[in-house]
């Protein structure tokens, strides 16, 4: 038998790609030859390219509910719309369902979905699309293939259209090359306006035509459709870009140019469609670590704002968001010096205040300055007083470079000390038990002559002098952003659910999002005696995190100061008080 009588045209098209291509006579190959009236099929698809929502329920059988139906219809009919939807609402498969009905009502269209960082984009196509929505027959009957690759993840249509999600990256330029008809950006809030700007709107505009076959009618003069945005968020601070794009978009759809639609979907959408019910929304709320700023942007679909009394307005604190990475002990070889800071707290009572530990890397400037980076924060309720000692000297084994650990020593915090000055053990990664020497306060002369000890802690208890000393130095450093705090935790949302970091690096950012919402709700006041205090706006939300941090910038200003006095002196690394 010879090969050739087993060679198959339509399926070598399949393999090489060609069936993809619609102007290939082998990407379809009836049977019989009918006539057809384009008339009434194009009335038809203008019908539902128009009512697109109805497109999803009478022919692809999609059950969706009338807020859902509302955003499909205002997607396929504005050339820019924005959606503004509370956490959990269903975002990302509503995001399939459009462009799986604009797929199979435009022959040959190309469809993006773009997203910041990880695989948002591609999670739309593999848990929705292939995951969910592929399972409608009606869907996979118009599908030809899935690809779920992490440099090719495209949903392909038999009538040649196309779903491809791209990731941005950091800068934009690995997704500068793409042009899409259509592109919808996913969690609009982690693209920085100047990639919207420079990268992804233009994409969009290539010209498409808009109608099936109708040469003989228009020759080479088919109308044509200009691009389209689509922007999918969940809200976030008023400084961040997408509000300034949302407040455009609001603007011009309030002027009447149709070109725009804008809406937010708080919470109460999904509670009243059934999606989920109100008392776990407040369980929510009400949960510690829950802030009112988080919970507004989180559920409620709204921009958070400055409080006209905020020492730390958000506009200063999330401009000082540059480190990517966090750390749960010290690299390697590291030459670099750590400051720990733990504010003391004992109560389990719901709501009740944390103990709070940070540690802040520093890194010497040649004028004696210093650059801080706050790398690792962790809060504990209810933890013991012999408990927290233990995990201030583990703490330690994990950042040997440690020069002081400041501890807050008033109320229930003062006997802490006392647990670390004698000598511990502690078995190794080898399984050797290896002995520690005590540590003892600083200025405490009587301790400091037990056998080895290290004079390591620095003890802290707060006046109104040394508050105003800890605030404005925080605030100074902030402003000059020598002070750089980890990057927002949606950002390393992927590699944390791939497992690319641990819970307890992730457990960092998480905790830094709070320490900005916990230094946003703090103002300075002056008293009746003229006295300058640092007060709470709300008294509901905490500042464990604030003040631990803050105690841990009043030693790093000394240190500072006698580096500069010090300038004129020969550096000896001998003089460094470091712990291991």
């Amino acid at each position: 038998m010879t090969s050739h009588k087993n060679f198959s045209l339509e399926n070598r098209s399949v393999k090489d790609g060609t069936a993809f291509n619609t102007d290939s006579p082998l990407s379809y190959d009836p049977k019989k030859r009918e006539s057809i009236n384009i008339e009434a099929w194009r009335k038809f698809i203008s019908y539902y390219r128009h009512h697109i929502d109805e497109f999803a329920v009478d022919i692809l059988k999609i059950n969706l509910y009338p807020f859902q139906r509302l955003i499909l219809r205002s997607m396929a009919r504005h050339k820019e719309s924005m959606f503004i939807a509370s956490r959990g609402l269903g975002k990302s498969y509503l995001s399939a369902v459009f462009f799986i009905c604009v797929a199979c009502l435009y022959k040959g269209i190309k469809l993006g979905i773009a997203s910041g960082k990880g695989q948002q984009a591609r999670n739309v196509i593999i848990q929705k699309v292939k995951g969910e929505l592929f399972k409608n027959e009606n869907v996979a009957r118009e599908i030809v293939n899935i690809k779920t690759n992490s440099d090719d993840c495209v949903v392909h249509f038999k009538n040649g259209s196309e779903i491809r999600a791209i990731v941005i990256g950091h800068d934009g330029e690995s997704a500068r090359s793409w042009r899409f008809h259509q592109l919808l950006i996913d969690e609009a809030r982690l693209v920085k306006d100047s990639i919207m700007e420079e990268i992804l709107v233009p994409m969009t505009k290539t010209k498409r035509q808009t109608m099936i076959d109708l040469s003989m009618k228009y020759g080479n003069n088919l109308p044509v459709e200009k691009g389209k945005l689509i922007y999918i968020s969940s809200a976030y601070l008023k400084n961040c870009d997408l509000y300034d794009r949302f407040e455009n978009h609001y603007k011009k759809m309030t002027e009447g140019k149709n070109d725009y639609f804008v809406c937010t979907l708080p919470y109460q959408v999904g509670v009243n469609a059934g999606i989920y019910y109100e008392d776990d929304i407040m369980q929510e709320k009400n949960k510690p670590s829950m802030t009112r700023d988080k919970f507004a942007y989180e559920y409620e679909a709204v921009f958070v704002g400055n409080s006209n009394e905020s020492f730390y307005p958000y506009d200063l604190t999330d401009s000082c968001r540059l480190l990517d990475t966090s750390e749960t002990k010290q690299p390697k070889k590291s030459k670099v010096s750590y400051v720990i800071s733990h504010d003391v707290a004992l109560s389990e009572a719901y709501g009740s205040d944390n103990a709070s530990t940070v540690v802040v890397k520093l890194k010497e400037k040649p004028n004696g300055n210093l650059n801080k980076e706050l790398v690792y924060i962790k809060t504990h309720n209810g933890m013991s007083l012999p408990d927290q000692a233990q995990f201030l000297r583990e703490l330690l084994l994990k950042f040997p470079n440690t020069i002081k650990l400041i501890i807050d020593v008033r109320g229930n915090g003062q006997a802490l000390p006392s647990l670390l000055d004698e000598t511990w053990e502690h078995k190794n990664e080898n399984g050797e038990i290896v002995e520690y020497p005590p540590l003892v306060p600083d200025d405490d002369e009587d301790r400091k002559k037990l056998k080895g000890a290290i004079p390591l802690i620095r003890k802290v208890a707060a006046t109104n002098n040394f508050n105003n000393i800890m605030y404005t130095y925080l605030k100074a450093s902030l402003e000059n952003k020598s002070l750089k705090l980890l990057i927002n935790s949606a950002e390393v949302d992927h590699e944390y659910k791939q497992g690319a970091i641990s819970h307890e690096e992730y457990s960092s950012y998480i905790n830094t999002d709070l320490l900005i919402q916990e230094l946003s709700n703090i103002k300075q006041e002056e008293t009746a005696h003229g006295n300058t205090v640092y007060n709470r706006i709300s008294k509901s939300t905490k500042r464990d995190r604030v003040t631990s941090l803050a105690y841990a910038m009043v030693f790093i200003s000394e240190l500072e100061q006698k580096n500069k006095l010090a300038q004129s002196h020969e550096y000896d690394p001998d003089d460094d008080l470091v712990y291991f």
